[in-house]
């Protein structure tokens, strides 16, 4: 699930993933709260897992989001991850009076805090941007919620490697190789090389073949976030449409890559 709370009719901010500088989605592009749906797809499911890809943390205060995951884990059966970034649209931070400078070191301590509410004990917190005597929140999960964290910046890797993952976009292998490396190297310094960590790009190209996902494999990648509908040339389709997109790709490419 991706997030964003509006799209204002005047945005500055450079986005940093197309070459316009410019957000490719509409204004009218529905953006649900993500732990809401979640929520309500959980009720419909029994295997699935959830992820925002990303949540934008520091626009936000650590309370309302650890509320809102540990409410989503306890009602899914424990089947959200938490992924994180630290947003890129100045106006939209702005709008929820949260500081845009700052905000990965905010994203930091946030990330420490949400972990210490989610764990439902007795807490408390004394932090460079939050400072609380000690609390309890509940519902609570039965085991940790995974953090993986978004972003393509030395402090984005710095992060991940301290978590549980890395959530990328679509990279060439030659530059993703580096990416992965300077991950290594700061789970190498934060000494959690050997915990289990997920690696995750965005590939869709218009024809998929086993030697691309392969090669990715073999540079450190674990998950690869697949729209389906994509490899159909459809960039909104309907939900039927989007139903029969995933057949047909577990059809065509997952069943035969997997053997």
């Amino acid at each position: 699930m991706s997030d964003h709370l509006v799209k204002p009719r005047e945005i500055r901010t450079h986005y940093p993933y197309t070459a316009d500088g410019q957000p490719f989605w509409a204004a009218d592009d529905p953006f649900p709260d993500p732990w809401v749906l979640i929520a309500a797809m959980a009720q419909e499911t029994t295997r699935l897992r959830f992820m925002t890809y990303v949540l934008v943390l520091p626009m936000r205060d650590p309370f309302v989001v650890a509320k809102a995951v540990s409410t989503a884990a306890v009602l899914s059966n424990e089947r959200v991850v938490l992924g994180v970034g630290v947003g890129w649209m100045e106006e939209e931070f702005a709008l929820t009076g949260q500081a845009f400078q700052g905000r990965g070191r905010r994203t930091d301590e946030m990330i420490e805090i949400i972990g210490k509410l989610l764990s439902g004990e007795m807490v408390e917190h004394r932090g460079e941007f939050y400072d609380f005597p000690p609390v309890q929140m509940a519902p609570a999960p039965s085991r940790r919620v995974e953090v993986r964290v978004g972003g393509h910046t030395p402090a984005s890797y710095r992060r991940a490697a301290g978590n549980d993952g890395w959530l990328g976009l679509s990279y060439p292998p030659a530059e993703l190789e580096d990416i992965i490396q300077q991950i290594q190297e700061e789970r190498s310094r934060a000494g959690t090389q050997d915990r289990p960590f997920d690696v995750m790009i965005a590939h869709y190209p218009s024809s998929p073949d086993a030697g691309d996902y392969e090669q990715y494999a073999g540079l450190g990648v674990t998950s690869v976030n697949v729209p389906a509908w994509c490899y159909r040339g459809e960039a909104a389709p309907t939900l039927d449409d989007k139903r029969r997109s995933m057949e047909l790709f577990a059809e065509h490419y997952i069943v035969p890559f997997g053997h």
